[in-house]
């Protein structure tokens, strides 16, 4: 049984997931602008997009559950 504080973790998780994807999506148009000498800043935005999917997931699993809160 989740209890108001859960409910509310799990709504800050969701805006944390917004925040990620805007940043995300703008850094990629950002650098795509550069062509290929962008290419290397896109994969490090991808690998951070990556590490804060990760982190998202072990969040929703944690507090999704009835975890820690």
């Amino acid at each position: 049984m989740q209890g108001p504080r859960d409910d509310e973790a799990l709504q800050q998780i969701d805006v944390y997931e917004q925040m990620v994807d805007t940043f995300a999506g703008q850094s990629k148009a950002y650098w795509r602008m550069w062509g290929p000498l962008g290419e290397p800043m896109l994969n490090g935005v991808e690998y951070w997009e990556g590490m804060q999917r990760a982190f998202i997931l072990w969040l929703r699993e944690t507090y999704g559950t009835g975890g820690r809160s």
